[in-house]
């Protein structure tokens, strides 16, 4: 195990993703920080015992550290609640964003993935998107996917899947992050922080994503902004792009026949989001005056409606299944058996559950070595 191939850097994702510090690991794995320092800068290699204690207190198969370069992010990565989430959280997710390009990577080895089917993103100065530009690339994205103009979108997971976006699900539980995006090598992933959110919630999130994918291509990192910058800017303009695509503003006025707030109840059924949500658009469209804004939410509020709104109870929950078929196809047809492809994503089983939205046995026997025709 002495001479055992070490990828430094698979050690430095291994602990970002985990949310730990060197300090933190340092102190859980009696390894001074120095020395992990060293590890993960690649000027010394851990021996035995230190890459076993590694790999237990990570929780990461040993196969992941002798692994190749890990897959790069490109472009800027967008967060669903920029603006509360700390720093720790979305390194985080954007460690476990990487991770689903390596899954992506592996799978598209044996299947061929949906075409992307996006139209050409935006490259243009985000301050000079204009309110029309962005609701004009949502209902473009509506008709170039056969959504019409005038009806909700029946599942937007699903549909997005079809185009050739992956969405997936994330091992981690953050409520001020909810949803990060990217376009990596050409393909747009969408991954959900597994937050036990509403139906409507999770359909606004991935419609939120799928804007920046499409609107914000010219954006090179999301740090040259401030918080203000962004909440006002890029943030507003994904707002802005998710609810056209969920409600397009004639369909949606056509649709409001009373503005009372037992109304929007009966709307959300129809139109799968938030009453929230449609209070602000309805004010958006100038079909309410600041006053009756006000109204509606301090009705709201006095509900107790701010988090938990009526039929969150009722409405199904949608979930990525792309990642799911693709892995069931592969191991169903007999091109590799499930312990061989498990072995080669080379992620620890927590992850891929969720990534993978699979239930895995944490003691599946190892499969036979084979021999391979070379």
């Amino acid at each position: 195990m002495e001479n055992t191939r070490f990828n430094p850097v698979q050690l430095r994702r291994a602990r970002i993703a985990r949310g730990k510090t060197m300090t933190v690991l340092a102190k859980e794995t009696g390894i001074s920080r120095q020395m992990i320092s060293n590890y993960e800068l690649g000027k010394t290699i851990p021996s035995g015992n230190y890459l076993v204690k590694l790999i237990s207190n990570l929780n990461f198969p040993k196969s992941y550290f002798s692994s190749g370069q890990a897959s790069n992010l490109h472009g800027a990565t967008f967060f669903r609640s920029q603006s509360a989430a700390t720093k720790r959280a979305r390194d985080m997710q954007s460690v476990r964003l990487s991770f689903q390009n390596d899954i992506y990577s592996v799978l598209s080895r044996y299947v061929n993935f949906p075409k992307v089917d996006i139209p050409e993103p935006l490259d243009m100065n985000v301050w000079e998107m204009t309110d029309e530009i962005v609701k004009s690339m949502a209902m473009q994205i509506r008709e170039r996917w056969g959504l019409g103009t005038s009806t909700p979108v029946d599942d937007v997971i699903r549909t997005a899947e079809v185009h050739g976006i992956i969405v997936v699900k994330t091992n981690m539980t953050n409520d001020k992050l909810d949803a990060v995006s990217e376009v990596i090598g050409g393909r747009p992933f969408i991954m959900l922080t597994d937050n036990g959110e509403s139906s409507v919630r999770r359909r606004f999130n991935v419609a939120h994503e799928l804007g920046h994918l499409v609107l914000h291509a010219g954006v090179e990192s999301i740090h040259d902004f401030t918080t203000q910058q962004l909440k006002n800017t890029i943030e507003r303009q994904a707002n802005l792009f998710a609810s056209t695509f969920l409600m397009p503003d004639e369909a949606f006025t056509e649709s409001l026949l009373s503005t009372s707030l037992e109304y929007y109840v009966k709307m959300k059924k129809y139109w799968k989001t938030s009453i929230q949500s449609m209070v602000y658009k309805t004010y958006q469209l100038h079909l309410i005056n600041d006053d009756q804004k006000l109204y509606l939410n301090k009705r709201i509020s006095w509900n107790k409606w701010r988090r938990v709104e009526p039929l969150d109870d009722m409405l199904k929950v949608e979930e990525p299944t792309l990642f799911q078929k693709v892995f069931r196809m592969i191991v169903d047809n007999g091109i590799m058996s499930e312990a061989d492809l498990l072995s080669e994503l080379k992620l620890p089983f927590d992850e891929l559950e969720c990534s993978l939205g699979i239930k895995l046995n944490n003691k599946m026997a190892v499969s036979e070595p084979k021999l391979r025709l070379l």
